[in-house]
């Protein structure tokens, strides 16, 4: 399997720690790394249209990543969760697997 992760705002030097589970016939990806900065936003408005985890960024994005992949998961009849504690940024996805 092939994964792609966006390390652009990662603390450097960093691991991202990926997981893939079935569970109760769903299946659970979570992803989880260190946020180069502790994230100014709350948790839920990170996930809105055009909002960006930290206003001070200049350049860098438009703020539509996490909106397009919540946004997507749950057309696939899925969940899409944010957790956040400091820099510690964790995202979990979860579909049906049929």
């Amino acid at each position: 399997m092939v994964c792609s992760v966006n390390i652009n705002y990662a603390f450097v030097g960093s691991r991202v720690y990926v997981t893939i589970e079935k569970r109760d016939g769903m299946g659970l990806l979570t992803i989880k790394n260190i946020s180069a900065h502790e994230l100014e936003s709350d948790v839920s408005e990170l996930t809105e249209w055009f909002t960006r985890g930290d206003a001070s960024r200049g350049g860098e994005g438009c703020g539509l990543g996490l909106a397009i992949v919540k946004d997507f998961v749950r057309l696939q009849k899925g969940s899409f969760n944010l957790e956040v504690d400091g820099n510690l940024f964790k995202t979990i996805i979860t579909l049906p697997l049929a």
